[in-house]
């Protein structure tokens, strides 16, 4: 009896179990607590996705300019709660939203609540925001141990809109804009952009002659073969929406001849204004005035002075090259002129168009010209690169040069001054931005 009293095995055992009772009941203490985390990181996700959707559709609401279709059959705080649903997270009786991922009647003693709200200030700033947040209710379990009936789990998301302070003068809406050899682009009031999401969204090439004072920002990137050009480009930023996208499908939907009355004009280009009819080809006259409609190719070489108010429209395969050392000083025109068959939509994105061309990628529209040249308006060329050379652009005493293209490119000693652009707001889309801030 003596030995049993004193014999010690399996005391470690029975200490062990005792430890692990606690042990236990701390780890699923800690399930349940991850439980709670996994939920928080859900709820988070659909806040930040509800308050950025709210906030799209507030920017599209303030983003009145031609070219931009929005869906605005919904306010901002619908949208939030549609992306909340479809996220699984709704208020009660509210969960019929297109894409819905919520259930019709939650778990006992679950409950969920979704609130978007617009914002006027947020962590001291001033501006627009939306904010949406989030909750959850449940019961809690081992927790409950603790004096924990229930846990409210809270998640927060901040999204601001903003317009862009600099809007672009020069875009490229799906290629680079490249710079090579000496180029000089003065534009400190608009800026130069790229939706390219390339490493070279923007490429310096031989730095050493290049001049560039624009604010500068692009989808993807920027490369340099040496200087520091890239340091002031914003990079992987919003895409730029294209204000004249409605042109193409306007302009290419125009039937030769049956849309001009008088048909082709024959030997002498003639605006529309003068004669309702198309040109063919042929060499620009010196002095321009009116709507000019081509369906040929029309090349501008030598060294004319072309001179005038006129928007140039190259449709149906028609193309413009301007090569040779001109001297061309066209202002677009304010009212363009048409076939009715153009919408008065159409008619009013071509308002300051200067040169519209759509041919397509495997062209491309080459500029070239003396230090006397400017453009005052619109170059737009969606579907082809536009690439400049020579001296082709200086500057006019009032207004903006506008580029617009598939891709941009500057070469040689060409020159771009967008200096007089402060006070000239037809060339600059209203351009919202959209991104989550810390919550």
């Amino acid at each position: 009896m003596r030995n049993m009293l004193r014999c010690r095995r399996g005391s470690a055992a029975f200490a062990t179990v005792v430890a692990l009772v606690p042990l236990i009941g701390m780890m699923a203490l800690g399930g349940e607590a991850a439980t709670w985390y996994a939920i928080k990181q859900r709820a988070q996700g659909a806040a930040d996705a509800a308050a950025y959707s709210g906030a799209l559709r507030v920017a599209c609401g303030n983003a009145a300019q031609p070219g931009v279709t929005c869906d605005n059959a919904e306010l901002y705080d619908w949208r939030g709660r549609q992306a909340a649903a479809q996220n699984a997270f709704c208020n009660s009786g509210d969960t019929s939203y297109p894409g819905t991922n919520c259930s019709t009647s939650l778990p006992s003693r679950i409950t969920q609540t979704v609130t978007i709200a617009s914002v006027a200030t947020w962590n001291g700033a001033t501006g627009t925001f939306v904010k949406a947040t989030i909750t959850q209710q449940q019961p809690t379990y081992l927790a409950a141990v603790l004096g924990l009936s229930t846990v409210t789990v809270t998640a927060t998301g901040v999204a601001q809109v903003s317009s862009l302070s600099q809007p672009p003068c020069v875009l490229a809406i799906t290629g680079s804009v490249t710079f090579q050899g000496s180029p000089t682009v003065s534009s400190p009031s608009c800026g130069i952009s790229s939706n390219s999401t390339a490493s070279d969204a923007i490429g310096f090439k031989g730095n050493a002659g290049i001049q560039v004072n624009a604010p500068s920002y692009t989808v993807g990137g920027c490369s340099q073969t040496g200087g520091s050009q890239c340091t002031n480009v914003k990079t992987y930023q919003q895409p730029i929406p294209d204000p004249l996208s409605g042109l193409a499908t306007a302009i290419g939907a125009l039937k030769v001849p049956n849309d001009f009355p008088n048909k082709s004009c024959g030997g002498t280009v003639t605006s529309y204004e003068a004669g309702a009819c198309y040109n063919t080809g042929n060499s620009i006259p010196n002095t321009l005035s009116g709507t000019y409609y081509f369906t040929g190719n029309v090349r501008i070489n030598g060294s004319p002075t072309i001179t005038g108010t006129a928007t140039l429209i190259f449709f149906k395969g028609g193309s413009l090259r301007i090569t040779g050392n001109p001297t061309i000083q066209l202002t677009a025109m304010k009212s363009p002129a048409g076939p009715s068959t153009l919408s008065a939509t159409a008619k009013a994105l071509l308002k300051d168009v200067l040169i519209y061309d759509d041919e397509s990628t495997s062209g491309g529209v080459n500029i070239s010209g003396s230090s006397t040249s400017y453009f005052n308006g619109t170059v737009y060329v969606p579907n082809s690169p536009v690439m400049y050379s020579g001296n082709s652009s200086g500057a006019p005493s009032t207004g903006c040069y506008q580029v617009i293209a598939y891709s941009v490119k500057f070469q040689g000693n060409t020159r771009l001054d967008n200096s007089t652009c402060n006070s000239d707001g037809a060339t600059k889309p209203n351009v919202q931005n959209v991104y989550l801030v810390p919550s």
